[in-house]
């Protein structure tokens, strides 16, 4: 089943069932075709995770946040987030450090 879209005041929301998981949330917008979009952007994320599993999918801002939650230390973090923030961690290889 795919996700459906259903409205709050003026925000679209999204819910359903995709990949054995209950995904659902705000769209953040009150536009009906761009909401349609982020709810199919959703659901496409969620069948990646289950197919690749989630791992394949963290962010370097998330792997970041998840140090800094298990108490390591952070002297260089705060400039190397700046530099790779919203990037996958499986697209971060030895050449593109150097």
């Amino acid at each position: 089943m795919s996700l459906a879209l259903y409205r709050r005041g003026k925000v679209w929301h999204y819910r359903g069932t995709v990949a054995g998981g209950r995904p659902r949330g705000s769209t953040g917008t009150s536009d009906k075709m761009l909401a349609q979009w982020i709810a199919a952007e959703a659901e496409t994320g969620a069948w990646r995770r289950n197919l690749d599993g989630p791992e394949a999918h963290v962010t370097f801002a998330q792997a970041a946040l998840a140090y800094r939650k298990a108490g390591k230390p952070t002297r260089f973090l705060e400039k190397i987030e700046n530099h790779w923030k919203d990037t996958p961690l499986r697209k971060i290889s030895g050449g593109a450090i150097r």
